[in-house]
């Protein structure tokens, strides 16, 4: 029987409280600023956790990675360790099966987003913690990534926090 998007919140909320992870309910303050999210969930620093009001059949998971300005700097398409980056990063999400999107500010690369999903007939504690643990594993491969390929990346982008540093399971 298909869920709805309140029974989804719900689950989803109960499948965060048990990592004992601080997170916010942000689903008034989203829909001040957006008609596109129905609800959302911040979970601790850089975890997103949300339903797309066009899609009644899943809810998303995204860890946004923000640049600081001297990172930005290196980010460019000129830079030949950048495209060696892109590649490396586009072929560990296709291998693990996540979407990775750069987050532009006109023409600076200010961010990437890791994110995959769980269908709503699939939502239980266990495929939604491997989706999360997926997001997350990718997550810390990609700023692996970044620091093997930029001598001197800062790494400042917010992932080191207790939603990537730590499975879900303890």
């Amino acid at each position: 029987m298909a869920k709805t998007s309140e029974q989804m919140k719900s689950l989803v909320e109960e499948f965060i409280k048990i990592t004992n992870i601080n997170y916010e309910d942000q689903t008034e303050k989203i829909r001040e600023k957006s008609k596109i999210i129905e609800w959302q969930f911040h979970v601790g620093v850089n975890v997103i956790v949300s339903k797309n009001v066009n899609r009644e059949d899943r809810i998303h998971i995204n860890v946004n990675m923000r640049f600081p300005p001297q990172d930005s700097k290196l980010l460019v398409m000129k830079n030949q360790v950048f495209s060696k980056t892109i590649m490396e990063i586009s072929y560990i999400c296709t291998i693990c099966g996540v979407g990775h999107q750069w987050m532009k500010e006109g023409e600076n690369i200010v961010g990437l987003a890791i994110f995959s999903h769980v269908d709503e007939q699939a939502l239980d504690r266990v495929s939604f913690h491997n989706a999360w643990d997926n997001v997350a594993r990718v997550s810390g491969h990609v700023q692996k990534i970044f620091r093997s390929n930029f001598s001197g990346f800062s790494a400042q982008s917010s992932t080191t926090d207790e939603t990537i540093d730590k499975s879900m399971y303890g």
